[in-house]
């Protein structure tokens, strides 16, 4: 008695299946197109000024400053015409309190090599991340705009004298400010810019903020002989950085 032959062919792939492929090839096509199509716009000869000041106040409020020179390889691998300024700030009334550090880069014509993500940065310098998030300061300016702002949270190991390793932590705040725009976003300053240039012709030009402060609870936390008074959490220097940024931001950004 003979038997049917056995069925070997392949199962059709379902129409479902189908369009989530063809979606999926579409989706890698259309950002593809997207992030080349910046290099085919059209230049422009101006750039319109960051609304952020070229120069940080030393005093303010509570909050005494000094200029930080900036060195290494920063220096070496933006372009020529990129503006730096860094500066550290104490509270006067607070000396036990960690200083805050603030950060400007200022883009040059060039910005593809003036201003870049600093999460490439950081994670170059050995810091490895243990939070990300979006933060935003409401009524940061007189206007009652906010300000958004990216935190970044990292540890990374520091060699002692005595020879022990030990983890340090940061936590910084970033974001990007244009001639009008604010946005804490790489990508979204990338598309704004595309959209300058398309439809109203013109270039922006980006300063790059951060603003870090040390979590020296990390230090208490693995032995060190540290005063009490001198020991802060993470939510703690959260809170001084938004305190320290709702008093500098709007001495330093124009909104007009």
């Amino acid at each position: 008695m003979s038997s049917e032959p056995a069925d070997t062919a392949a199962p059709a792939s379902s129409p479902l299946a189908e369009g989530v492929v063809r979606r999926l090839y579409l989706l890698a096509a259309f950002m593809a197109v997207g992030f080349s199509v910046i290099w085919l716009l059209p230049k422009s000869e101006t750039m319109r000024l960051s609304c952020l000041s070229r120069h940080l106040p030393m005093q303010f409020g509570t909050m005494s400053g000094k200029r930080v020179e900036v060195t290494g390889k920063e220096l070496q691998i933006l372009a020529k015409d990129t503006e730096f300024e860094r500066a550290e700030y104490r509270d006067v009334t607070k000396p036990y309190q960690p200083a805050v550090e603030v950060s400007v880069v200022f883009s040059g014509k060039d910005l593809n090599n003036s201003i870049h993500r600093p999460e490439r940065c950081l994670r170059s310098q050995g810091w490895n991340f243990i939070k990300e998030r979006s933060v935003v300061v409401k009524n940061a300016f007189a206007d009652g705009s906010d300000l958004p702002l990216r935190e970044i949270v990292c540890k990374k190991p520091v060699a002692l004298e005595d020879g022990r390793t030990i983890e340090s932590m940061r936590v910084q705040y970033y974001t990007f400010f244009g001639h009008y725009s604010i946005t804490d976003s790489h990508y979204g300053r990338t598309f704004q810019d595309m959209k300058d240039r398309l439809f109203n012709g013109y270039d922006q030009q980006w300063a790059y903020a951060t603003f870090s402060v040390p979590v020296t609870k990390i230090y208490a936390d693995q032995g060190l002989n540290i005063d009490s008074t001198h020991v802060f959490s993470l939510e703690q220097s959260e809170q001084i950085l938004e305190h320290f940024i709702r008093q500098l931001a709007p001495l330093v950004v124009d909104r007009k």
